[in-house]
């Protein structure tokens, strides 16, 4: 199984100028993934850390294939770059698994999926268990059912 957390391009952070921190809640999701299963392949790309563009992050994620892309918005304000490189990712392939997290996709987690067809899941609050619990159930080719913290439309 191979996952992939994105932290997106952008070009200017109005609440921190031009200081871009790193992306510490994907960074830990990898991680946790990572020591929880040793078979999947994670990976992480940091755009800002890479200087990646819109069409540097199309190629890296054609290179990659992933079966599942992480993204998370801190706040509203993240959700457009979020949802362009979902979309992305879904030009890629239709069939890759999104998933999104953070405060604003948690609190709005029902209308995210009603208004966006980029997203397939949305890992609401802490997301280490959650996400934990969806990949394997990915993997094991089982509706997520049982998973909590999780919402998804039922008709994927």
């Amino acid at each position: 199984m191979r996952v992939l957390f994105v932290e997106p391009p952008k070009s200017f952070w109005f609440v921190m100028g031009e200081y871009m921190p790193p992306p510490l809640g994907i960074l830990q999701l990898a991680a946790y993934l990572e020591s929880r299963d040793l078979t999947w392949d994670i990976g992480v790309l940091d755009s800002q850390a890479e200087n990646f563009g819109w069409k540097h992050l199309e190629n890296y994620m054609e290179q990659a294939e992933p079966d599942v892309v992480v993204l998370s918005a801190l706040a509203t304000c993240n959700t457009y770059t979020v949802l362009r490189t979902l979309g992305i990712a879904k030009k890629i392939n239709p069939a890759v698994k999104t998933v999104v997290g953070g405060q604003h996709f948690t609190a709005l987690a029902a209308e995210s999926l009603e208004t966006y067809d980029e997203i397939d899941f949305v890992v609401r609050g802490e997301g280490e268990i959650t996400l934990y619990e969806l990949v394997k159930s990915l993997e094991e080719d089982k509706v997520p059912v049982d998973v909590k913290g999780l919402s998804w439309r039922n008709n994927n």
